[in-house]
């Protein structure tokens, strides 16, 4: 499989390495960057059976960007904090731009500024949830739709990082960024309620939920709805909302510590470092579509992915959809400023994460 194209994997952490290998299996020589040695011989460790070109580069965020101009696509696993400044490069420079999100203030400005001034595709918020969950989110309500011949009246995305094999009160492990989680649990959200948008307090809304491993509880976390509320909003859905799964009792804990303790997030982050360290873990997957009120039927999917030897299942969650969004984009020539979930060709994109899947079993 090769596509003689160039991508740039900004950021070789856990996540970064992820993507790039699933960048390279799916035909990409790559460009690597990090200011971290040990993150970028990593990463080369996981590619040392390439077939593509790979560079890597050793720099600070704001010195890289002479390092991307030959390439046709950026992925970006930075900090969200950090998202700005190379998005506004990439739309300057007309390079296709996606990132994993992780503030939907940062991602309003990056979406605000291509609109503005580009006209080559960004697409942010696109790991897992955002990204992946949002994705089945519109395939559904197409599905839906067809079958019904109306929208649902409910859409819910769940979503939840778990280890298999608990060890502490937190019944957590932390396979992502931390300050992506703390920011998760503190922004207010936005969900879509009889038609209308409303704030909502991350952590609200706890209620029990049974999956396919058990019982969990989920409650209400922000970003996790990017734009598919108000592409909802607009095409006639009257709810819709993310909510974070966990082992029954762990949001107890977290809800004092976040909004009761008041620890600041260094504290907190090192709280979570402290006690939930990565180990085996698993991520379910859990999305609805329904018209239940009004005697319509359900639609729904759900998936659970385990860790195996390379890589955590929140890596291959994560990094295995942007990598395939950014490849069915790729291959479509889509010439928009800014990309919606519904911009995404599911027979394709479905194609390619399930190769990818297939590739790291």
């Amino acid at each position: 499989m090769s596509s003689n194209k160039k991508a740039a994997i900004a950021g070789a952490g856990r996540m970064g390495q992820a993507i790039a290998w699933a960048m390279e299996r799916l035909g990409y020589d790559l460009v690597i960057i990090d200011q971290s040695k040990e993150a970028l011989s990593e990463c080369k460790n996981i590619l040392k059976h390439s077939h593509h070109t790979l560079e890597v580069f050793e720099c600070a965020p704001h010195s890289m960007f002479n390092m991307l101009k030959d390439c046709e696509t950026v992925i970006s696993s930075l900090p969200y904090h950090q998202n700005l400044g190379l998005a506004t490069f990439c739309i300057d420079n007309k390079i296709k731009y996606f990132d994993l999100g992780g503030s939907v203030s940062v991602s309003n400005k990056i979406n605000d500024a291509a609109y503005s001034y580009g006209n080559t595709p960004v697409m942010t918020d696109l790991g897992l949830a955002p990204g992946w969950a949002n994705i089945v989110a519109e395939n559904l309500y197409k599905e839906y739709r067809i079958e019904h011949h109306k929208p649902p009246n409910s859409i819910v995305m769940m979503v939840g990082g778990l280890p298999q094999k608990p060890i502490n009160s937190l019944k957590y492990s932390c396979t992502w960024s931390y300050d992506g989680l703390i920011n998760e649990y503190k922004e207010d959200c936005i969900i879509l309620r009889h038609g209308k948008a409303s704030v909502q307090k991350s952590m609200d809304g706890l209620e029990p939920i049974r999956t396919s491993i058990g019982n969990l509880e989920a409650f209400y976390t922000s970003g996790g709805t990017a734009h598919t509320l108000t592409t909802m909003k607009n095409r006639g859905v009257k709810n819709c909302s993310y909510k974070t799964l966990r082992y029954p009792g762990h949001h107890s804990i977290v809800n004092f510590l976040i909004h009761e303790s008041g620890l600041d997030d260094e504290a907190l982050i090192k709280i979570f470092k402290k006690t939930c360290p990565p180990q085996d873990d698993l991520v379910v997957i859990k999305v609805q579509v329904d018209d239940v009120l009004s005697g319509g039927g359900i639609m729904s999917f759900q998936k659970v992915i385990k860790s195996d030897s390379q890589f955590s299942a929140m890596q291959k969650a994560t990094a295995f959809p942007i990598a395939s969004a950014a490849h069915t984009v790729s291959l479509s020539h889509v010439y928009k400023p800014v990309l919606k979930y519904d911009d995404i060709e599911y027979p394709q994109f479905n194609k390619w994460l399930g190769h990818l899947f297939e590739e790291a079993n």
